[in-house]
C-alpha cells in the first residue's frame, strides 16, 4: 500500500475520530443539563413563591379582620346591652364603630380580591407542579438513553483512536510531520484529490509534473498553494 494511501486512511480515522468526539461533546453538554427541566423549575419556583406570598397576605388580612372584629364586638354589646346611657357617650360608641367597621369593610374588599387570585394562582400552581413531575421523569428516561449513548461513543472513539495510533506505525516520521503540519494549518482537510487536473481542496491548478509525482506511490506530492497532500485515484 502506498504511502498516500496510508496517510489517507490516517485522516479517515481523523474524520470519524473528530465525528465521534463532537457527538459525544454533545451528549456530555445534554447530560449536564436539560433547558426544557429548568424551565419548570423556574416556572413552577416561581408560582411556588407567589402562592406563598399571596397565602400571607391572606393570613395577614385574616389577623387584622380578626383585630377589628375584637374590637367591634365589645363595641356592639356596650352600644346595644343598654350598660351605657350617656346620649354623647352612646354617640361617641357609634362613631367608632362606624370607623371600624368602614376599615373592616376595605379589608374584607381587599381579602376577596387576594382570595381570587389565590385561586388563580393555586390552579397555575398545580399545573406546574404537574409539567414538573412530568419534566423530570422524562429527564430520568432521557439520562438513561444519554448515557447509554455516551458509552457507545467513547467506546467507539477508543477503538477509532487505537486504529489511528496502529495506522500511524505504517507511515514515515517524515511523512507524519508534514501531515500533522497540514492539518494545523487548514483543518481536517490534509489530503486532497486531484480532480480535473486541480486541487480539490483550494481548486488551483496541479503543475504536470506534480500530478506525475503523485502517482509515485512512495513519494508525496503536494499542491503548490495549499501544500496538502495530492492522490490520484
Amino acid at each position: 500500500m502506498s504511502q498516500v494511501t496510508d496517510i489517507r486512511t490516517l485522516q479517515e480515522f481523523d474524520e470519524e475520530a473528530a465525528t465521534l468526539r463532537s457527538a459525544l461533546d454533545e451528549v456530555e453538554r445534554r447530560l449536564r443539563g436539560s433547558e426544557e427541566l429548568e424551565q419548570a423549575r423556574a416556572a413552577f419556583g416561581s408560582l411556588d413563591a407567589e402562592l406563598n406570598d399571596i397565602r400571607r397576605t391572606q393570613r395577614a388580612l385574616d389577623g387584622d379582620i380578626s383585630v377589628l372584629n375584637s374590637r367591634i364586638q365589645p363595641e356592639e354589646k356596650r352600644l346595644y346591652d343598654g350598660s351605657v346611657r350617656n346620649p354623647k357617650e352612646l354617640g361617641n360608641i357609634q362613631h367608632e364603630l362606624e370607623l371600624l367597621k368602614v376599615q373592616r369593610s376595605k379589608l374584607e374588599d381587599q381579602l376577596l380580591e387576594v382570595m381570587s387570585r389565590l385561586e388563580t394562582v393555586e390552579a397555575s400552581h398545580s399545573s406546574a407542579r404537574q409539567q414538573l413531575a412530568r419534566a423530570e421523569q422524562e429527564r430520568e428516561i432521557e439520562l438513561a438513553e444519554l448515557e447509554r449513548e455516551a458509552t457507545r461513543l467513547g467506546d467507539a472513539l477508543t477503538r477509532v483512536e487505537a486504529r489511528r495510533e496502529a495506522q500511524k506505525l505504517k507511515i514515515s516520521a517524515q511523512a507524519l510531520r508534514v501531515y500533522d503540519s497540514i492539518r494545523r494549518r487548514h483543518g481536517a482537510m490534509a489530503v486532497a484529490h486531484i480532480q480535473g487536473g486541480m486541487c480539490a481542496g483550494c481548486r488551483v491548478a496541479i503543475p504536470e509534473a506534480i500530478r506525475r509525482r503523485a502517482f509515485q506511490p512512495d513519494q508525496l506530492a503536494q499542491c503548490p498553494n495549499c501544500e496538502r497532500i495530492l492522490f490520484v485515484g
